[in-house]
Order: C-alpha cells, then structure tokens, then sequence
C-alpha cells in the first residue's frame, strides 16, 4: 500500500488542524506509553527477527518493502514485551501494523493509548484475511470501517511450481523460455553484489528509455530499485542478474520471510524476447539452492492496477491473491448515512455520486484551482494509471469505505451537478476533525464555499459529535474569509498556515463520539 500525497489544504476554504482537549472517563497512563524509534537502517536491522518471524503473507511488513519505500512515509518501529508493530503514514495519518510476536493483546491496548493521547486515528494498515477477523473479533476496536484497494493486493505462487512449471497450464511459460533460450542461449545467472553496481545502474538506464512515458509511482519505483539494491547486504536479501553476452539483461531483488521468497524487484529489458518468465524461474531455482529449508510460496507483490501486469501475474497461476485492509478502529463516519441531503441557504450537500465522475475529475485536475487545496495530481504516486474518471471517484470512494473521511459534494439542488466538494477528515480517537471545501472557480466570489464551509461544520459537530478545526494558507485571503464568514475564529498562526476554531460554542473538552 503505497503512501498518498493528497493532502486538502483548499483553494476556496480550509483544512483543519486537530485539537488538544480530553475525554470523560478515559485514563492514560504515562508508564503505559509506547515508544517508537525513526526509521533508518540500523533500527530495521535491530527488528529484523520479528519481521522474518512474520507468518503474514503480506509484503509490506518485510525488510525490503520498508526499506524501499521508507521515504516520506514517516515509519516507526516499538517493541515492546517481546512484541513488533510499525508506525506509517497512510494518506496523511499514522496507521499501524499488526503486532508481531508474544503479547499482540497488550501491544493492541498500548496502541489504544498511544492514539488517544497523540491525538491521532487508531488504524491498522497490511490487513490481511487472517489478521482482519482477528481485529474483527476484538471488542475493543469495534465498530471499524475497512476497505482494500485491489490494485496493491500480493500475488502468491506456490514455490514448486515456479522451480519448473510442470503441466498444461504452464506451457505458455515454458514456450516462453524455449524461445529465450533459441534466440539467445541457454542463460547464465549469477549473483549481483556491490561490484556489480555500475552495471545494474547502466541497465535502470536502458529500462528507463524503454519505459519514457512512465507515471509518477514507476519513476519513484526506479530510484527506489538502487536504493535497495545497496542496501541488499547489510538487509540479507538475495540478488541476482540475468546475462546474454555478458549483457545484464534482467534482475531481481528477493527476500525469505518464514517459507516464502518476497521479490521486491523484477526488472528487465523487453528487448529480450522471454526475458521475464526465463528471469523469474532462474530466480527461483537459484534461491531455492541457497536455502537450507523448503520454501512454500513465493510473493510477487502487486500489480499496482497495470492492465498488462495484472493480466501478466493472474497467467502464472496465483494461489491466492492476499488483499491487504486498512482497518480504521471507531471512526465517526460510521455515523454517516451513504445517501443524504443537506440543505445551508443556496446549496445543498450530498453524497458524491456516480454521476458526479467527469466533475470530479474536472476538480482534482485544476492545477491552479487546487493549489491551495495543498494537491497536484501529478505528484500523486497512488495514481498509477491513466487518469480518467475514475481516478478519483475510486479514490474518494475507497476513503470513505475505510472511515477516512467523510465526502459532500457541494451542488446547487439536490439534483444540480457537483460544483465543488467539502470534506471532514483527519479524525482523531480524541475526537477531532479537519474540514476542508473548495468551489470549481466558476463558482467562485458567490459566497458558495462559506455555505458550504457552514453546512459542512454543523454536519460534523452536530451529527457527528466532531470538534472541527481549520487552517488555510496564510496568502489564501479567500479561504480566510470564507473561514472567518462561517464563525470560526483565529486561534494561532505559524510561517504557513492560518488555525481557526469555531467561535460559538467552543469545546473545551473532546466531545465522546464512540
């Protein structure tokens, strides 16, 4: 599950912030406090052994995915009671994973107490089947929301048949390789070590011109793949190339978790007709000589949502295809019916509708208009396709299928089209909210996103129970007045942002939404 970059710091409104306060009955205890250490690489080395004890079939909680995609995601590690779990950011907020070793119950309940007293949402991310009913099962995080996204669910093979694609149902593959083999030779693989730099960089450089037109999540993916492959032997992962004339032609990245190879990398020149399946067999059968055990599966990752990749990994025969949750523990949008109708003056909000596909797009695709929303849509790694209409209606969809947020297309009837979008975010376990809205510009300087802004707020506090902050861009005199217009007041500023808080009625204390 690859970090979001959306962000809604908006173009005609706001952004909230959380707030502190407290809530009746709850105690938190000082001693009880988790204590998470920032990611780098000595501290994933010293977590090591939980994570190779991991029995997840996921990819996410291994050695190589975090080291790889660490950047931006703000990962932590605690242990505690001989007990693992991380902490990254998913969207804008932390999520955490499932515990890993003695004591899951306590560290569970650590992690309750953590969220309280940081103020931040109790979510759980690389949810499998296994560990989602687990959650599920657990009165303490009842009720939860959860969604998966299928484009970042894991591909497991069973290991024996990649060592020789035996059968019918392999005969494509193997046709594959024997064709490799006519035009180039039987093939020598070999393992890559820091020697080899210079060469695995030369071939990332011919695989970039092969893949030009290339989105933002395969351009930070290459530079990622060097990343890691510096760091394979102080991480003991296994790494191996592919060679046609003392050519590197292809490589890849790998990793044993319990009895299944992980492979964080498979690159390869398409120059080379056969060039994948022959690389991955390889691959396989030259890790497989390397283990003093028998391995099980292998774990080719996700598809990232690529037509020709998915087609490409269903051809080989999954096991299983490990969807992966994000679980969000008592989020307030479960409060929130799925259709709704909201009326403030001379717009209403609703549910954001199928119907509503080509405005959306046309909302989250103006540079200009979503510069003070904090959001450029090409920046976004989490787009990993062609943008079209579904993009971000599916985004916005699966936010709110996991509790993320809650969503109001801003219209001006209940049956008009969609002319801007207000939204309630951040939620925190304390209680607390951000809210956002913004207005296509054609709708701008008609007082639009105050009414909205208004509606939006007394939605949240009044059904939801929320205390709802704000915050615009200090340079955003529209979004400040449209803040201030609503009732809320300044309550401090920083270099960036303006912080507001609703002026009547200002909660000193947390209000109790669970």
């Amino acid at each position: 599950m690859k970090n979001s970059k959306k962000h809604p710091l908006n173009n005609n409104g706001a952004c909230g912030s959380p707030s502190a306060g407290g809530a009746e009955g709850r105690r938190v205890s000082e001693d009880s406090e988790l204590i998470f250490e920032p990611f780098s690489l000595d501290a994933l080395k010293k977590v090591m052994p939980y994570i190779k004890a991991n029995s997840s079939l996921c990819s996410d909680i291994s050695a190589g995915y975090l080291y790889m995609w660490n950047e931006g995601a703000d990962i932590g590690f605690c242990v505690r009671n001989r007990t693992f779990t991380v902490r990254q950011k998913i969207g804008e907020q932390p999520a955490f994973s499932y515990p890993i070793g003695e004591d899951p119950d306590g560290m569970i309940a650590g992690l309750e107490e953590y969220a309280y007293k940081n103020h931040l949402p109790l979510r759980f991310y690389a949810v499998d089947e296994e560990r989602l009913a687990a959650l599920q099962n657990d009165p303490r995080l009842q009720p939860s929301m959860q969604a998966f996204d299928r484009r970042w669910s894991d591909y497991i093979y069973p290991f024996g048949d990649a060592l020789n694609f035996r059968g019918n149902k392999y005969s494509g593959q193997r046709n594959h390789i024997n064709k490799f083999r006519s035009l180039y030779g039987e093939p020598v693989l070999r393992p890559l070590g820091r020697d080899d730099r210079g060469i695995v960089a030369g071939m990332m450089a011919e695989f970039a011109r092969e893949h030009s037109h290339t989105n933002a999540l395969e351009r930070t993916e290459r530079e990622m793949t060097l990343k890691l492959f510096d760091a394979c032997g102080e991480l003991g992962l296994y790494a191996a190339g592919l060679f046609v004339e003392d050519r590197l032609a292809a490589f890849s990245i790998g990793e044993i978790t319990g009895d299944m190879l992980m492979i964080h990398v498979e690159k390869a020149l398409m120059r080379y007709e056969g060039i994948y399946p022959a690389m991955y067999s390889y691959f396989v059968r030259w890790v497989s000589g390397q283990m003093d055990h028998p391995l099980k599966y292998v774990n080719r990752e996700d598809d990232s949502g690529d037509p020709g990749l998915r087609m490409s990994k269903m051809q080989y025969h999954p096991a299983r295809i490990v969807n992966k949750y994000l679980v969000h523990v008592k989020s307030p949008a479960l409060k929130m019916e799925p259709v709704f109708s909201i009326s403030n003056g001379d717009i209403v909000l609703t549910e954001i509708r199928e119907s509503d596909k080509e405005a959306y797009l046309k909302l989250n695709t103006d540079i200009v208009n979503n510069r003070y929303w904090g959001y450029d849509y090409r920046e976004d790694i989490t787009i990993t396709g062609p943008v079209d209409e579904n993009t971000f209606y599916d985004s916005v969809m699966y936010d709110m299928r996991a509790g993320d947020s809650v969503n109001f297309a801003v219209r001006l009837s209940e049956s008009g089209e969609m002319i801007g979008e207000a939204i309630l975010w951040n939620f925190a376990s304390d209680g607390t909210a951000e809210l956002g809205c913004r207005i296509m510009p054609e709708y701008h300087g008609k007082g639009y996103g105050r009414s909205a802004f208004r509606a939006a707020y007394e939605t949240g506090a009044d059904l939801l129970g929320l205390a709802v902050r704000a915050r615009c861009f200090r340079e955003n005199e529209a979004s400040r007045q449209m803040i201030t217009g609503s009732g809320f007041v300044l309550t401090r500023e920083d270099a960036e942002c303006l912080y507001f808080e609703p002026a009547e009625g200002r909660h000193t204390e947390r209000p109790s939404w669970r």
